[in-house]
């Protein structure tokens, strides 16, 4: 059975606040960034985001050795 991590980092660097999104499994990796601009993200618009825009996002994905995440 293969096991799906993944996870959302939101982090102001100023200017702007940005999501990071990560997701791993077997010995895949893939991380997006994705600007939300100036203003602090309420917490509906994150699950807007999660929600609506998830099949949108365009992750780099990195092959790992041994399985390390």
């Amino acid at each position: 059975m293969d096991t799906i991590k993944s996870s959302l980092t939101i982090i102001f660097e100023p200017p702007f606040y940005k999501a990071v999104f990560e997701r791993s499994w077997n010995s895949v990796y893939e991380v997006e960034q994705l600007i939300l601009g100036p203003a602090e993200p309420k917490t509906p618009d994150i699950y807007c985001l999660v929600n609506t825009s998830w099949k949108e996002i365009d992750f780099f994905r990195q092959q790992l050795k041994n399985n390390q995440f």
